[in-house]
This record gives structure tokens, C-alpha cells and sequence, in this order.
């Protein structure tokens, strides 16, 4: 369970994608997303698909790093395209999939290439969001891979004590599953506690600016990237309007 929730959980390597700006990239993901979304035409998915290609490659990933971290949110995908089966055709249920999952996967790439603190100070500098957004959304980040670990954990100590979880159906699983969300969210929330009295007592406040030992800046790599994004943008949107 630890390996499955690690959207947020960042690895280290080398790759072209970790040394841009977290702004540039926080840019380039939205953009990414947005026109994924719209569109609908295949030719324009395989553009998507060759850009996600192309970040994967200066990411430094392992593919299979990838495809595992995705792997659960990708099984549930499958099985709600399935049940859109019944009132869709195929060949927009296909589309659809094909659309989500280039968006998973490149979720996938930016949060395993930039650190829950940088995408934090991108948010602040690069968007009109207040600092305690920003910081919200930096720790619900970080928190997931503290999820999986506490689950695993609770797991290991039920099984411990008789309970099975790797035999029976996969509702028979599921259903052994359920008992352990309560003392998983009263974890949670223990933890959230502590991390607010932490905060308190450093004197955190919101509506402070705050300032850093390394500001952020721009280089020639990034905005190369926003050249690179803003040519993208201007070819799907042509496709958009000629298909």
C-alpha cells in the first residue's frame, strides 16, 4: 500500500525536468491538462501522448516507476470506462481513456520531479493565491505518501493478528480493508494536529510574506520550456479549430 499512494512523493535523480523552474513547471502542467482536456480529436492525443514521451525522457524516470505509481488510479480508471460502456460508444470511451490517462501519467512526472517545498514557492510566486492555499495544498501533497505508510503499517499489525488481506475476491478484500480506515483517519488527523502545533509555535502566520535563502529565478532552460509549452498551445488550439 506504501508503493501504491506516492502521488507527491518525491525521488531524486538527475534530468533536464528537475532543473527548471517549479513556476515554469507548474505552467506547463496546467497548460498540459487544459488542452488535454479539450481535446478531442486523436491527432491532437498524439501530440499529448509525444509530449508526455518527451517529458518522461528528461525526467529521468524509470518507466516501470512511473506505470506503478499510476498503476492504482489507472485500474479504477479502466473500470469506470468500462461501466461508460453501457451508455457511450466505443470509440469515445477509448478517447476518453487515452485523454485521462495522459493526464495521470503526467501528474506522475511533476510530482516525482519537484519537491512538495518548491511546488510551494511556485505557487506563491507564480500564482495569484494566498500563502495559506499555497501551503495547504503543499502538505495535503506530502501527506499522502504518509497515508500509505500508515496503512501499511496498520495492515501488518491486523494481519498479525489473524486478518487476511491477500486471499478471497476483491470485494471479499475490500471489505477486510474497511475496519482500518477509522484508526487510519484518527492517525490522520493526530498527525495534523501535531503539525499545526509545530506551526504555531514557530510562529507561522498566513498573512505574513514570507522570504527565502534562494529566491527564484528564471534561466535560458526555462524559458526555452515556456517557448516549448507556448508552441504546443498554439498547435492544438490550431487542430482544435481545422478538425
Amino acid at each position: 500500500m506504501e508503493r501504491d499512494i506516492t502521488l507527491g512523493q518525491y525521488m531524486r535523480g538527475e534530468g533536464l525536468l528537475r532543473r527548471l523552474d517549479p513556476r515554469c513547471k507548474l505552467y506547463m502542467i496546467l497548460v498540459y491538462v487544459i488542452l488535454t482536456l479539450l481535446s478531442g480529436h486523436p491527432l491532437a492525443l498524439g501530440l499529448g501522448t509525444l509530449a508526455l514521451i518527451a517529458a518522461w525522457g528528461m525526467s529521468g524516470l524509470p518507466l516501470l516507476t512511473i506505470l506503478w505509481s499510476a498503476h492504482g488510479v489507472l485500474i479504477m480508471l479502466v473500470i469506470s470506462e468500462l461501466f461508460s460502456l453501457i451508455w457511450m460508444p466505443v470509440d469515445a470511451v477509448l478517447l476518453s481513456f487515452w485523454r485521462l490517462s495522459l493526464i495521470i501519467l503526467m501528474s506522475v512526472i511533476f510530482s516525482k520531479t519537484t519537491e512538495p517545498r518548491d511546488i510551494l514557492d511556485g505557487l506563491r510566486d507564480g500564482f495569484p493565491i494566498g500563502e495559506g492555499a499555497a501551503m495547504s495544498l503543499a502538505i495535503a501533497l506530502d501527506f499522502l505518501p504518509r497515508l500509505g505508510r500508515e496503512m501499511e503499517r496498520l495492515k501488518v499489525a491486523a494481519a498479525s493478528r489473524g486478518a487476511l488481506y491477500d486471499e478471497g475476491t476483491i470485494f471479499a478484500r475490500a471489505k477486510q480493508t474497511i475496519p482500518l480506515l477509522v484508526p487510519l483517519f484518527r492517525s490522520t488527523l493526530r498527525s495534523a494536529g501535531g503539525l499545526a502545533d509545530a506551526m504555531d509555535l514557530r510562529g507561522y502566520n498566513a498573512g505574513v510574506k514570507r522570504t527565502r535563502m534562494v529566491p527564484l529565478k528564471y534561466h535560458k532552460r526555462d524559458y526555452a520550456a515556456l517557448l516549448i509549452i507556448l508552441a504546443y498551445t498554439v498547435v492544438i488550439v490550431m487542430l482544435r479549430i481545422v478538425l
